[in-house]
Parts: C-alpha cells; structure tokens; sequence
C-alpha cells in the first residue's frame, strides 16, 4: 500500500532550479506515481476526524450503494501534497504552503481496492513578491483501469523561499 515506486514508467516531474525559474514552469505537465489507500490508515482517517462516530449512521437495509471500502473524499484530498511532493521539485529550499482548493468535484468513487495518481497542469505561477510565489495547477485523480477520474481539482501553492521569508 501506499506510493508505488516500482511502476514509473509514466511520472513525470517538474524540477526547478531557481525561484526565478518558477515563472517558467506554466503549462508543464506531471504524472505522479501510482499510489493506493492502506485500509489501516483509512480507518485512522475516520478515527480523526469523527467519521466513525456519525450522529445518524447508516443502515445495513438502507444500502446506500457505496460499501464499506470507499475513500472519503476528504481523505484523497488529503493526499495532493504527499503525491506533489514526489513530482514536483525544487532545487533549493522552500516550503510549498498548501493555499486552498478551487472547483473540486468527486467524479466517481474511489474504493480502498483501487490505484489512483495524480496527472495535471500548472496553469499559472503569479509572483508575491516578498510572499513567494503563487503556483496554481489543474488536477486530475485517474483511477487505474477506468475512464472518469476520481476526482479534479485546482490547487493553489504559495511557494515560499528563504529569499522571500
């Protein structure tokens, strides 16, 4: 479970040199590797954040369609940062603040049997100034063996540096 770094025939990274370089990474594409959910830290998420305590719990007899190895939603969101992490690169030292979420939409069902990686674009980077810089990217969650994704996305990064710190 978790990142499969044995299957990266299809990742593609970005690596930037510079702080001065980010302006140029607009309209690059990645691929992250594939990764899949470890039922154990499924079951945590739900632990954390109240989940498995739902003030009105669903019914056996009412089967919602789910089942029980869906991934909340919330929880493959969580995991934009770790999968960027591994494609997008800086060659000097920064810290890529997560600034929010823009259009997401859960296209299909994520379940704990399925590999899933991110793909996308970077639409914009829009300099800060003494902030950093502000990368914007598209993002597609592809879901192995299916055409809908699992969900997309637009997440904004402001890209800080020792430089603008």
């Amino acid at each position: 479970m978790g990142i499969d770094l044995t299957d990266t025939k299809d990742v593609k990274t970005i690596r930037v040199a510079a702080p001065s370089d980010l302006p140029g990474i607009a309209g690059r594409t990645f691929t992250t590797p594939w990764f899949s959910i470890d039922p154990e830290r499924s079951t945590q998420f739900s632990y954390a954040t109240y989940l498995d305590s739902y003030p009105h719990p669903y019914e056996e007899e009412d089967d919602d369609g789910y089942g029980e190895d869906i991934v909340e939603g919330f929880y493959l969101l969580g995991m934009i940062d770790y999968l960027l992490n591994h494609v997008l690169l800086a060659d000097f030292r920064c810290v890529p603040w997560n600034y929010g979420l823009d259009r997401v939409r859960f296209v299909s069902v994520v379940r704990l049997t399925d590999r899933f990686r991110l793909t996308g674009t970077i639409r914009e980077v829009v300099d800060r100034g003494a902030q950093g810089h502000m990368v914007v990217a598209d993002l597609t969650a592809e879901v192995e063996g299916r055409d809908k994704p699992g969900f997309i996305a637009t997440q904004h990064a402001l890209w800080v540096t020792e430089s603008s710190s």
